[in-house]
């Protein structure tokens, strides 16, 4: 009855239970059953009615007496490890103990508005329009409390500023960088709402009694205002500044929205995140996490450089009912999703706000947002919310195993990650066994989950990268690379064709996996949008990334399909290359 493969690596002791042929029992630790936990329980098994190849996804085994069915998280048989496995149970032969579950013990914080951030804790918490939200579709972050809160960690807020003398951010004295003087000073000076807002959504200070709570809500906090100068310089530089303290930088910024022109990165901006990827943390590579964009549905997270630069985690929103927010761009090149809600009429994120006046909220004017509560804002939304909550994540998992490479937090993320929206018509499963879906990446982040899987993680090999280059549209095989489970995969697309918009870009993978770059839109100029011709855009070359084929192989024949949707015929294409990353 036990046939499969397995699944992708990583989890040392990732069984929470045993098989023995002998008597044909399993015994697990530890069995959920509602709020209790049972220890030490061994079962026999009556039949098994499913099983899959992907990661687990539940951190413990569960029995539901409704069904009488158990799910077993993991187990290895003959040498063969399977994942999700439901059964029935034919007898229970013994139980040592029992006690509560983490599951019914969260973590509840006692900051005052605590009870308002639903992408924390969705108990069904209604917006301004009265409809309430989906219950339990959040970060589970209450669960991932008891193992983490970020101590010990730094987050570096890339943004307009931060306000480091907000009442609810613990941020490191003297340390954050204006760039108005280009100096460390006060990055904010009354200005800085919006890296203000991220920040709390990162690591606003927990049980406090005041105000909100962040993700990492013990993490420490810096501020850099480089949008404040709008220079390459202050870009690239602040990806790299201390980087000898600085575990994250979260960036809730890039290409201009709504404008569905293929924006390049600069070279220097390339650069400056390859350093932090080789030297950050001592060699095991910073953190970057990046906002995916909001400019659906004219914009595609795959027409911005940045987010498809390989050492990006880019993330995108959802809602309060774990579905895609109306302006969240989708892409192949898309890791993860957090939360950013709709509009401030609607539901949308609390966090912190400048202590001054000018900031989201005046704490007057706005009957949407809080009357009296200046220092704190509802109306933060956007995949600019949804990227310093990952950024949090992050710092949790970065706790509990600070050995964890760059590359090893990129492939936790994607095998812990939730499938919300499960009826939604694009999750598909890719060769190497995980669900992908280019609107939620590998789904919305799982803190308990994530943070679990951090505790024993054995890091992954070392990376191996194979490229070729052709001058024509033709297929590119690879051979021989010794990448068994690829990470991540680049493709530059040089072409003459007069207008991006009308292009349509696939990438097939050997194992099958469409990949889809670009699909038929129209453009707008970024200072009226009023529709305008989209332009070339390939003329020099563009860089698109693919995350959603972690886990499959390099090797094989890879396609590329650039179709012309006006003349219904394929495009003219000067050359592309391929960069596939691995292990």
């Amino acid at each position: 009855m036990w046939a499969g493969i397995t699944g992708i690596g990583g989890v040392k002791n990732a069984d929470a239970a045993h098989f023995d042929p002998t008597t044909g029992r399993v015994t697990l630790d530890a069995v959920s059953v509602g709020t209790t936990d049972y220890y030490g329980v061994q079962v026999g098994i009556g039949q098994v009615l499913r099983y899959t190849t992907l990661p687990p996804v539940s951190t413990v085994d569960v029995f539901d007496p409704a069904t009488g069915q158990l799910t077993i998280r993991s187990l290895t048989v003959g040498g063969v490890r399977y994942t999700n496995i439901v059964v029935t149970l034919q007898a229970v032969y013994g139980v040592t103990g029992a006690g509560m579950t983490a599951a019914a013990n969260p973590v509840l914080p006692n900051d005052v508005l605590f009870s308002d951030q639903w992408h924390l804790r969705n108990t069904g918490q209604a917006g301004r329009t009265g409809v309430a939200g989906l219950a339990g579709d959040d970060l589970n972050a209450a669960r991932a409390w008891n193992l983490a809160t970020g101590k010990g960690i730094q987050i570096a807020i890339l943004d307009d500023g931060l306000d480091i003398y907000h009442e609810d951010l613990r941020t490191v004295p003297g340390k954050s960088w204006d760039y108005r003087v280009n100096a460390y000073g006060d990055p904010s000076s009354g200005l800085g709402n919006h890296g203000t807002a991220c920040g709390g959504l990162a690591a606003a200070i927990g049980n406090n009694g005041k105000g909100v709570v962040g993700v990492a809500f013990d993490a420490q906090l810096v501020g850099y205002n480089l949008l404040q100068t709008g220079t390459s310089y202050a870009q690239a530089n602040a990806l790299v500044k201390d980087m000898d303290s600085n575990h994250i930088y979260s960036n809730s910024y890039g290409a201009l929205d709504y404008l569905g022109t293929f924006q390049p990165a600069e070279t220097m901006w390339e650069n400056a995140i390859m350093t932090g990827l080789n030297q950050g943390r001592n060699g095991k590579g910073a953190i970057y996490v990046w906002a995916a964009g909001n400019g659906a549905p004219r914009d595609r997270s795959d027409y911005d450089e940045q987010a498809n630069f390989y050492g990006v985690i880019a993330v995108t929103a959802v809602n309060d009912q774990g579905k895609a927010s109306e302006y969240a761009e989708a892409g192949s090149n898309v890791l993860i999703s957090a939360y950013g809600g709709e509009y401030c009429d609607t539901h949308t994120l609390t966090t912190t706000d400048v202590t001054a006046a000018a900031g989201f909220n005046n704490g007057t004017t706005n009957p949407e947002d809080y009357i009296g509560k200046s220092h704190y804002t509802r109306c933060l939304n956007g995949s600019s919310g949804a990227a310093p909550q990952i950024a949090g994540v992050v710092a949790l998992m970065l706790e509990v195993n600070p050995a964890l490479t760059w590359r090893d937090v990129r492939m936790i993320l994607a095998q812990t990650a939730r499938q919300n929206d499960p009826t939604h018509p694009d999750w598909r499963a890719n060769a190497g066994g995980l669900l992908f879906n280019p609107q939620y990446g590998f789904g919305v982040a799982d803190a308990w989950a994530a943070v679990t899987a951090a505790q024993n993680w054995v890091s992954i090999a070392p990376q191996k990268v194979a490229s070729y280059a052709m001058s024509s549209a033709m297929p590119i095989t690879l051979s021989q690379t010794g990448i068994e489970k690829l990470e991540f995969v680049e493709i530059t697309l040089t072409s003459q064709h007069a207008s991006v918009g009308d292009l349509h870009i696939t990438l097939t993978s050997p194992s099958g996996t469409v990949s889809t770059l670009a699909v038929p839109h129209t453009c707008a100029s970024p200072d009226t949008l009023v529709i305008v011709g989209c332009g070339s855009g390939l003329i020099t070359g563009f860089r698109f990334g693919i995350a959603q084929l972690i886990g499959e192989r390099a090797d094989g024949v890879w396609r590329l399909a650039v179709q012309d949707t006006k003349k219904n015929s394929p495009a003219d294409v000067l050359g592309w290359s391929i960069r596939a990353m691995g292990f």
